[in-house]
């Protein structure tokens, strides 16, 4: 179920590199968000889960208010405190690294920062879904990868 869970998810995320706008990427993103914590809840990747609840709720906030760096500080500690209550090894670590980086390029409310932060991200979940043994999260951030780079020629080059 967990492995299911993570293909809704890959569709998501994918989805979200291609939004032309803003709050398209966060609506993209905050829907992949949900099936990814519950994928990671699943596979025992508790620190995976936190965040990615978090960062749906978020995300959420930040497209229906102006985005400041109050809420971005406020999410952030938060993703610390996560670190720290789930802390089981350095790969425990990734998730909440990944988040806090994307919290603060999310912050910037341009959609070529919010691509290049995927991109980075992306990376860094890809580690941690070895880790874990996400099959479908492995095949969803090699995609995403290749799909934000293919996005961001094709979308920023205009801009």
């Amino acid at each position: 179920m967990g492995q299911l869970l993570g293909f809704f998810y890959a569709l998501f995320l994918i989805l979200s590199s291609w939004g032309k706008s803003v709050k398209q990427i966060l609506v993209m993103q905050t829907i992949s968000f949900i099936f990814k914590g519950f994928h990671y809840y699943l596979l025992g990747g508790l620190s995976g889960f936190l965040t990615s609840i978090i960062s749906a709720i978020r995300n959420l906030i930040f497209y229906k208010l102006k985005k400041s760096t109050v809420l971005s500080v406020i999410f952030i500690l938060l993703y610390l405190i996560i670190g720290f209550v789930t802390y089981q090894d350095v790969f425990s670590l990734i998730p909440v690294l990944a988040t806090i980086f994307y919290t603060i390029i999310i912050n910037k409310n341009k959609e070529n920062y919010l691509r290049w932060g995927l991109l980075i991200t992306s990376f860094l979940w890809l580690i941690y879904n070895i880790y874990l043994l996400s099959y479908s999260g492995i095949i969803v951030q090699i995609i995403n990868l290749f799909s934000s780079v293919l996005a961001m020629i094709k979308l920023d080059k205009r801009k």
